[in-house]
């Protein structure tokens, strides 16, 4: 089960997750006052999915853990994990001059992988602040629903505020894009529910760069893409710039 679900998920093939899990009641992992060490969250992570595929990026980590290696861990910077609109915009450090930004986008990623990867590459950086974009990818697998998304934002704030104290959390909203406009409706549910959890705590920050991303007829901007109409060119990336830079500004 575990090799058909990853090969599933890694050629992005919406079908039915082969366990039951309807009707569990979706909460944060805190909730059930455990302290966290390496594994016992990806435990919890367990319950809601199967956690074959969470390494399929392995390649990608290792490169980072061998930059840090030569070039040393870059502490105490404004950390960008995330999925391919991260990984993709390279051009940020430029972008949001003078934030000092260090971007850990990797692979095609999923929020619970971000959780996975926690102790590789959030924890050593120890960053003044992590800005996390994730749910663009969780949409397409059914299994990961928009509360199992919430779930595994939560488990990554929870894992940040026991060992990371004081740093801020910005999560930057899922944008639509035109090759995933099907599944614009779970988009915004997830998002909703992220935002609503953000604004229960102070150390949480939402930022929405949906907006911008529609015309003024209401349909999502087809200029702003590259031709597979799913990652942005660069005159998207200056609207993501725009929005981002100043909500850190503002609240760092």
């Amino acid at each position: 089960m575990k090799q058909i679900l990853t090969y599933i998920f890694l050629f992005i093939i919406p079908l039915s997750y082969g366990q039951t899990h309807t009707g569990n009641t979706v909460s944060s992992f805190s909730e059930q006052l455990f302290k966290y060490n390496s594994s016992n969250y990806v435990e919890e992570l367990s319950k809601d999915m199967d956690t074959a595929f969470f390494s399929r990026y392995e390649d990608e980590i290792i490169e980072f853990e061998k930059e840090d290696s030569v070039n040393g861990i870059k502490k105490g910077k404004i950390l960008f994990v995330g999925s391919s609109s991260f990984r993709k915009w390279t051009s940020m450090k430029t972008d949001l001059f003078p934030v000092p930004v260090l971007n850990r986008g990797f692979g095609g990623s999923t929020m619970p992988e971000l959780d996975y990867y926690f102790f590789k590459i959030v924890k050593p950086c120890k960053p003044k602040a992590v800005v996390v974009y994730e749910g663009d990818n969780d949409v397409l697998a059914p299994f990961l629903t928009a509360e199992v998304i919430l779930k595994s934002f939560k488990i990554f704030t929870d894992l940040t505020k026991q060992y990371l104290p004081g740093t801020k959390i910005f999560f930057v909203s899922i944008k639509p894009s035109p090759s995933r406009i099907s599944y614009l409706e779970k988009m915004k549910k997830t998002n909703k529910l992220i935002r609503d959890f953000c604004n229960s705590d102070n150390t949480l920050n939402y930022i929405d760069i949906t907006k911008p991303m529609f015309n003024s007829s209401g349909n999502i901007r087809e200029d702003i893409f590259r031709k597979d109409r799913l990652h942005m060119n660069e005159k998207g990336y200056k609207i993501w710039a725009e929005i981002i830079k100043a909500e850190l500004l503002k609240n760092l």
